[in-house]
């Protein structure tokens, strides 16, 4: 007759289980330290130039870290805060239906339509927009920047765990 008997299972399923949580804990803090690092690299490289420029900071300001960790996963990476209305169409792109009724007029040195304010005074006298669609095309800030940065992460997330498991 043969048999086998397993001693110390208690140690060896501790062992497991600290490495684990080793494991987790390693990942959480790299992933929370590479979504900082895009974060920033969204702001510096896709919100002060190309694809967009900068006007008001109000798209930049929204742009931040996440994480989303739960004791089986952990995730991490950047999101715009949706504080500002026309993150998603510059993200994705679209139409916009303008309903029409600004005042404008043209320059006849340019050659080019300027919008007046409809609260402005010589608004009155001027002619209006008719209604119509206002083509936006798509200018990723947030899919591009994770494309372009992903690899650094993986890299990042390799050697911790690597080191964790050690």
């Amino acid at each position: 007759m043969i048999s086998l008997e397993i001693t110390g299972t208690e140690r060896v399923i501790s062992g497991f289980n600290l490495r684990v949580e080793r494991v987790r804990v390693a990942a959480k803090s790299t992933l929370d330290a590479w979504a900082m690092e895009l974060a920033g690299y969204i702001k510096a490289n896709k919100l002060s130039g190309s694809p967009l420029h900068r006007r008001s900071g109000r798209l930049s300001a929204s742009v931040h870290p996440f994480d989303q960790s739960t004791p089986d996963a952990v995730t991490a990476g950047a999101a715009s805060g949706g504080n500002v209305p026309y993150a998603r169409i510059q993200e994705y792109g679209g139409t916009i239906h303008h309903p029409g009724g600004t005042a404008y007029f043209i320059s006849a040195l340019l050659g080019r339509a300027f919008f007046v304010s409809n609260a402005s005074a010589i608004a009155a006298s001027l002619p209006r927009t008719k209604p119509h669609d206002i083509p936006i095309p798509e200018r990723s800030y947030m899919r591009s920047s994770l494309r372009e940065e992903a690899p650094r992460g993986i890299e990042m997330l390799r050697a911790a765990v690597k080191e964790a498991i050690a």
